[in-house]
């Protein structure tokens, strides 16, 4: 069984559309701590935190 076989197609393509999302968010947050800037990277922490939260509860729909 696959990891998101319990889904619907629309959490689905949250799901990727999260991953989408994070994948920039990293990218940002790289380039915000090259160029020192402190603040950003933690803003961007935040969001990183908050996406993936949200990846987590659309996962645990997948096993209830």
């Amino acid at each position: 069984m696959g990891q998101y076989d319990g889904l619907t197609p629309e959490e689905r393509a949250r799901i990727t559309e999260i991953q989408d999302l994070l994948i920039d968010r990293y990218v940002e947050q790289n380039e915000a701590r090259e160029e020192d800037d402190n603040a950003r990277v933690k803003e961007i922490g935040r969001e990183i935190k908050e996406l993936q939260r949200e990846k987590e509860k659309i996962k645990e729909w997948a096993t209830t």
